[in-house]
């Protein structure tokens, strides 16, 4: 069985090693240049809110629209709220309700950046009942928020990384979660790869490594099924 990192900015070389599948998600560089060949999420993350102009979100946008329509994306993302960056709150909104119509219209799963912004998505869920896989990275909420996200939206999942090492709250978190809605990632971290991570969340479970791994994959077939 393969391992899956959901989640990456890269960070790690995996070219090489066949027993690894890692979903990159686009930078800013990256969209703006010419993608290779591999695995990508494109999104336009809520913190480029502050650090570029409309018209240059509007040529991001259209960078993921053409990757699109090349059929070079395994997920839209990341993409989400954070309200530590409350000053263009309104426009995250904004992108992320125009991200989840392109996941949705191009059948693909949605990458999710969500910081201290639980109430928010569960209002934009409702609205938008969204019917394509989302995967909500790097999950800092609680129980309660994931159960009040199943209520509104069946097919989601929930992926750890750094925070198992870091967060007894997430550690428990992990622990009562169903295991068909986990997923594991290195995000942008450098200190854990996609092996200690796995090791990491085998520990913590109480699970044996090869059946979690099993397990693992089969939630990634699943998302690439809804894909």
């Amino acid at each position: 069985m393969l391992y899956i990192d959901i989640h990456s900015h890269g960070q790690f070389s995996y070219e090489a090693d066949q027993n690894i599948v890692t979903i990159k998600s686009l930078s800013e560089k990256d969209l703006l240049g010419s993608v290779q060949e591999g695995t990508f999420s494109a999104g336009i993350h809520p913190w480029w809110t502050l650090d570029y102009t409309q018209e240059e979100i509007d040529t991001f946008k259209q960078k993921i629209l053409d990757l699109c329509a090349s059929k070079k994306l395994f997920a839209i993302g990341e993409t989400g709220l954070d309200r530590v960056y409350k000053e263009t709150f309104e426009l995250q909104k904004e992108l992320f309700k125009w991200h989840i119509d392109l996941s949705e219209n191009e059948k693909l799963p949605l990458i999710i950046h969500s910081v201290r912004s639980g109430s928010d998505i569960l209002e934009i869920l409702k609205d938008r009942r969204p019917e394509m896989p989302w995967v909500f990275h790097d999950f800092r909420g609680n129980l309660e928020l994931v159960q009040s996200i199943i209520k509104l939206h069946p097919h989601v999942y929930f992926s750890f990384g750094i925070s198992l090492d870091n967060s007894q709250s997430i550690r428990e978190l992990v622990r009562e979660l169903d295991i068909k809605m986990l997923l594991l990632e290195t995000d942008a971290q450098k200190h854990l790869d996609i092996y200690d991570v796995y090791l990491r969340a085998s520990e913590q479970i109480g699970m044996d490594l090869a059946l979690l791994k099993a397990l693992l994959f089969q939630n990634y077939k699943r998302l690439c099924n809804l894909n």
